[in-house]
């Protein structure tokens, strides 16, 4: 519902909110990714964080959840003798910076996802398979002891293990998380549930999961990432489930695919699914090639797979640097904003192959996202206005799309430059400049604007389009924003519209009509704080 403000009467301004489209979504959450902030920081550090992306508005968490970090003696070929399904048979304090952050996060009412990811303990890479086909980060490991751990991590983070607060460890309210216990007794308490799950980070691409090929009959050599990433999602598929984590109450994310890899996000999907171009299941040497039965049997493969038809959705990481959300990428084989719905049709299409139609159709996850910047990173496209443009136009085109669940930003921080390489060379900036912050903890103006997005699909001030999100507020009671207008050559800001939003996730969208060309914004004022919440400033024409 809108309500007219104090206008002036020569405004002439006719405001209309209008319903959300019947193909948007109101429950779309924001994810923000750091490790280097999350996971190889201090207590203090990791507490300051997390009460940052709370102030941000960011409704979850996204950490990898790295093997190599709780396994006993990693760097041994040699297996140790435990029990690897058992969270407590890992070494005393392995789980303690997870622990930690679930914990935290829970007191500030953020919500965890945790992402396997690499590198695995060397004891857990089959020594039948080649090492030598890309850096040792990414080597495969055997699926049923990836199971194992799967298993002890679900387990963990059921909700119902109760692990001891370790005495030394710094309390919430001593790490000034308001509301948080004031001491740590020692004593043993449950850890909350984490209900967020994807396996393994960019499968597609060698240096995450390797070796990608091995020798074949008849060809040069056949590509098995996919194969390689279909045993260990049935495996984690199989640990999560053994844990009390299904889709009925866990959101189990298969693909986390990148646009750069071995094989491009739609040939790795048809690989891992086992359908051609034609989608329809592979059949004879070619199914051989891919790990597919070669009979094609669409019965057998499901029953063989069944991760892959009721996972909760398919996790993509949709970067097209350098070029706006909206934009075909120079590389068409790359899947962005821009052609997210063809990549949909194809998982939809390599479902009805084996007569699965899921409910609501192919949920997509866009769960690692952003745009590197100039500066700090010379050889970069993006400005920094761009960036603040192009993130809030990224947010309004997935929330278009009903089948988008989340959409995840990458990272708060920037990375600093690639150690050891020659300064200001382009491998010195290899790294990812896609932060809120520079390095140096100064805030990007996307940091401010990040708290409240907006975008003008229409711009002709005589039929604008303003949509916009409310992701600071408090999603939880009725809000309020303001529209306000700056007219062309004025330096005075005028309230032509508030806007009510209700729904989960604050979204909101409206049109009006203006007098003129000119600016407009979203503000929004924190009733307990007293502050105001401003949009970046958009030009009407």
């Amino acid at each position: 519902m809108a309500t007219r403000l104090g206008l002036r009467a020569a405004l002439a301004v006719l405001a209309l909110v209008f319903a959300s489209p019947a193909h948007a979504t109101s429950t779309q959450e924001s994810i923000l990714q750091d490790d280097a902030q999350l996971i190889y920081a201090s207590p203090q550090h990791v507490a300051q964080t997390l009460e940052q992306l709370s102030s941000l508005g960011v409704d979850r968490v996204k950490v990898s959840l790295i093997w190599w970090l709780v396994a006993p003696n990693p760097t041994s070929t040699r297996r140790p003798n435990f029990d690897g399904s058992d969270p407590a048979a890992y070494p005393a304090r392995a789980w303690d910076r997870y622990d930690m952050l679930v914990r935290m996060a829970h007191e500030l009412g953020l919500k965890v996802y945790f992402e396997f990811s690499p590198a695995d303990p060397a004891w857990a890479v089959p020594r039948r398979e080649s090492t030598k086909q890309g850096p040792p980060l990414g080597h495969a490991p055997d699926p049923k002891l990836f199971r194992q751990f799967v298993e002890a991590a679900g387990r963990r983070y059921s909700g119902n293990y109760d692990a001891p607060v370790p005495a030394d460890q710094p309390s919430p309210a001593d790490l000034g998380i308001a509301g948080g216990s004031s001491s740590n007794s020692g004593q043993p308490a449950a850890i909350p549930r984490v209900d967020y799950w994807g396996i393994w980070n960019e499968p597609n691409e060698r240096s995450w999961l390797n070796p990608w090929w091995r020798p074949f009959p008849g060809r040069k050599h056949a590509i098995i990432e996919a194969e390689l990433y279909r045993n260990l999602f049935d495996a984690a598929w199989t640990g999560l489930a053994a844990t009390g984590h299904n889709p009925s109450r866990d959101t189990i994310l298969v693909g986390e695919t990148a646009n750069e890899g071995v094989l491009t996000p739609a040939a790795f999907a048809r690989a891992l699914y086992c359908v051609g171009t034609n989608s329809k299941p592979l059949r004879g040497a070619g199914a051989t090639a891919m790990g597919c039965p070669s009979s094609g049997n669409g019965r057998q493969f499901v029953s063989r797979n069944p991760g892959l038809f009721k996972a909760s959705g398919y996790a993509l990481h949709p970067y097209g640097f350098d070029v706006a959300p909206n934009r075909p990428y120079p590389n068409r084989s790359w899947i962005t904003f821009e052609n997210l719905r063809s990549f949909r049709r194809l998982l939809q299409r390599a479902f009805a192959a084996y007569g699965q139609h899921p409910r609501g159709g192919a949920q997509i996850y866009l769960t690692e996202w952003g745009y590197k910047t100039r500066p700090p990173n010379p050889f970069n496209k993006t400005t920094l206005a761009e960036q603040q443009e192009w993130l809030d136009e990224g947010d309004y085109l997935a929330w278009k799309h009903s089948y988008v669940r989340a959409i995840a930003q990458f990272l708060l921080v920037d990375d600093t430059p690639k150690p050891g390489a020659r300064r200001g060379s382009r491998a010195y900036w290899s790294t990812f400049q896609t932060g809120l912050e520079y390095a140096s903890g100064q805030p990007k103006p996307a940091y401010y604007t990040f708290r409240i997005p907006i975008w003008l699909p229409r711009t002709n001030h005589r039929n604008v389009t303003v949509w916009g999100q409310l992701r600071v507020a408090d999603h939880a009671a009725v809000q309020q924003a303001t529209l306000w207008f700056q007219g062309s050559g004025s330096s005075t800001w005028t309230a032509v519209q508030q806007v009510q939003t209700t729904n989960p996730e604050g979204f909101l969208t409206t049109r009006l009509s203006l007098p003129g060309a000119g600016t407009v914004r979203l503000g929004w004022a924190d009733q307990a704080t007293g502050a105001t919440d401003y949009s970046r400033s958009v030009r009407v024409y």
